[in-house]
């Protein structure tokens, strides 16, 4: 039997140890990080050589899993995803000012604008609007984007298309990862460059090569050459990642399993009280006389089962409300056994409550061999409950912040504060608001980068010209900068 540990039962906890001595600590390995970089190599599904995301290659649903299961990434990235979008995609030229800034001059292109309403006309699953919006998602959920480019009919027939591009269409991280058929799995230097292909399929179920779908990589040097072919656009980082990377995501992936798991603590805490209230301590004395007083039992069991005695007739112990067989030959294991039957009967006593008041729980004691009387000794936990859920709150609380600024959204523009409250300040609003949109520029590069590219195919001309896709996103005036009549505080209210 373990010299120290714990019980449970009945809805009940205590710990207990054998003896006064000092107990070993339970846990003495040091905390060791398990986020370590684990060198990738290319893996084979015949007849194809694919490229894994992470060491398991699930590191999409990984995030996706964890991002879904927090309360405050789901509704953060939502905010990311409605301010990067704005009131929508438009077409823009830019120009310069006398000052030297840049300014947008917004504008509405017809036959560019025909082309883009045409998409699920000429049979896309997506608007161009809903395709943009999922690029936005996949963007802030992976820094990457899969797009499907689907060319005219009459371009494959070898005949010139007015239109060559009919349309895009999105595919999520989750489904998609870069191959060759080429055999790379000793290369020891992969680059991108070294994917020509596309697999397509359900990565966390796996499956076999006829489950999945292989397209051809897009070729920006002759995107014209195959219809269907599909391109991976991303934030550029390290030359060495063949896959985007999420940046706020992989440094705080502990805090995320940690403030996810907080409501399932409080929640086991105050629906099982697990914790353990009393703490036993048995003396070495105790098991001592029980081993002699077994053995003399076995003793007299075997010479009465030498007598003709049958196993009715054998001598056995009551413990509580169970039975105990002692049998007719002693061991380790049979003394153990009688120890556990009593812990079990005293979590019995002290989980009774109500049932049990006015009962004492009665032991032996024992003389050691100073002269010193030993005897079980039932020692009652302090239960700090109040420090406990407050400890988890802080956490909770100190998560909530670290995630707010691993997204780069402060706390006027979350609403969400320190203490969870909502920011009020209006001029903390204001300006936060702006820094936040001086930094939308990579993300919206990135994210309409396939569709500028097929406006340039489509439309070459007006491309040169300097006609670019992207967001309109309305600059907020301070109310002092408002006419009065005009201030959201002199509006008058709606019946």
């Amino acid at each position: 039997m373990n010299k120290f540990g714990i019980i449970t039962g009945a809805g009940y906890a205590f710990t207990y140890q054998i003896g006064k001595g000092p107990i070993a600590s339970l846990d003495t390995k040091a905390p060791s990080s398990s986020e370590r970089s684990v060198p990738l190599s290319a893996q084979r599904m015949n007849p194809y050589f694919f490229w894994p995301a992470g060491e398991h290659n699930d590191d999409p649903d990984v995030c996706a899993d964890l991002i879904s299961g927090n309360r405050l990434l789901p509704s953060l990235i939502e905010k990311q995803v409605s301010i990067l979008y704005g009131t929508g995609p438009m077409l823009f030229t830019e120009e310069i000012q006398k000052d030297g800034t840049v300014k947008r001059r917004y504008l509405k292109d017809p036959e560019i604008q025909e082309w883009l309403e045409s998409w699920q006309q000429n049979g896309l699953p997506a608007s161009y609007r809903d395709y943009l919006r999922n690029c936005i998602r996949s963007y802030y959920y992976s820094e990457g984007i899969y797009t499907q480019w689907h060319l005219a009919k009459a371009l494959l027939a070898d005949r010139k298309a007015s239109r060559p591009v009919v349309g895009l269409e999105h595919y999520s991280e989750l489904r998609c990862r870069l191959a060759t058929l080429t055999d790379i799995s000793r290369k020891s230097d992969v680059t991108s460059k070294d994917f020509d292909k596309v697999l397509v399929g359900n990565w966390k179920k796996g499956g076999q090569t006829q489950e999945f779908k292989a397209y051809k990589r897009f070729n920006p040097a002759n995107p014209l050459a195959v219809s269907g072919a599909i391109s991976y656009s991303k934030n550029t980082n390290y030359e060495t990642d063949i896959y985007a990377t999420n940046v706020f995501f992989k440094g705080i992936k502990p805090w995320i399993r940690g403030t996810n798991s907080t409501p399932d603590y409080i929640n086991s805490f105050l629906e099982n009280s697990l914790s353990a209230r009393h703490h036993v301590i048995i003396p070495e004395a105790w098991f001592t006389a029980k081993a002699h007083a077994l053995q003399e039992l076995c003793d007299l069991n075997a010479r009465k089962k030498s007598e003709g005695a049958s196993d009715d007739q054998l001598i056995s112990i009551k413990v509580g409300e169970e039975t105990l067989e002692v049998g007719t030959e002693y061991t380790d294991a049979l003394l153990d056994k009688y120890a556990n039957m009593e812990l079990a009967n005293l979590t019995n006593f002290l989980a009774g409550r109500g049932k049990n008041q006015g009962k004492t729980y009665a032991t032996r004691s024992f003389i050691n061999e100073n002269g010193d009387v030993e005897k079980w000794e039932i020692d009652e936990i302090p239960q700090k409950y109040k420090e406990y859920i407050e400890a988890l709150i802080t956490y909770d609380k100190r998560a909530d912040m670290v995630l707010l600024s691993a997204k780069g959204i402060d706390p006027s523009i979350s609403n969400i504060t320190s203490d969870g409250t909502i920011s009020k300040s209006g001029a903390d609003a204001y300006y936060n608001y702006i820094i936040y949109l001086t930094q939308q520029s990579i993300p919206e590069e990135v994210v309409c980068a396939d569709l500028n590219r097929a406006i340039s195919i489509n439309f070459p001309e007006k491309y040169r010209q300097g006609v670019r896709i992207g967001f309109h996103r309305p600059t907020v005036q301070r109310q002092e900068d408002v006419a009065p009549s005009n201030r959201m505080s002199n509006q008058p209210e709606q019946q």
